[in-house]
């Protein structure tokens, strides 16, 4: 699995993505966007150095996944979406491995990285444990998930 950073060119393509019916289900906000709000939100995270965005592919492909890190003090909080074409063909453990190998190369700390997903949202659940992550608690409908670098 190959990455980069996420441009403004890939605008049109995470907007699709954003609002697709199944992301909407799963996301913990579960309103479509506008492609003004998207644009803005894009153009506030590409501009923020306490946010990380990863845009995953293969070699001759188009993209398969974007993941995002929130940068906070004593951790990151990590998300992932992955294009509707590519889901059950198991890319989400291999994109979110690699982002996170991303993610340490540019950060030193924080050293841990949480991931709140909607409880009814397995197959995340699976994704995160799969790959490292350790189940915490669930409040409010939401699971809550851990992974310390520092532990590994």
């Amino acid at each position: 699995m190959l990455t980069r950073f996420v441009t403004r060119d890939d605008a049109e393509y995470l907007f699709e993505w954003r609002n697709d019916p199944h992301t909407i289900a799963m996301s913990l906000n579960s309103m479509p966007v506008t492609w003004n709000e998207h644009i803005n939100w894009l153009q506030h995270a590409l501009n923020d150095e306490r946010k990380l965005l990863i845009l995953c592919y293969l070699k001759n492909s188009a993209p398969v996944g974007f993941v995002r890190f929130d940068v906070h003090y004593h951790y990151a909080e990590v998300s992932i979406n992955l294009n509707p074409r590519c889901r059950g063909k198991g890319f989400a453990k291999r994109c979110l491995t690699a982002a996170l190998e991303r993610f340490k190369k540019k950060f030193q700390r924080p050293t841990v990285i949480k991931a709140r997903i909607k409880i009814k949202n397995e197959a995340s659940k699976r994704l995160f444990t799969g790959a490292g992550f350790s189940y915490l608690r669930t409040r409010d409908n939401v699971a809550f998930f851990m992974l310390d670098f520092t532990a590994c």
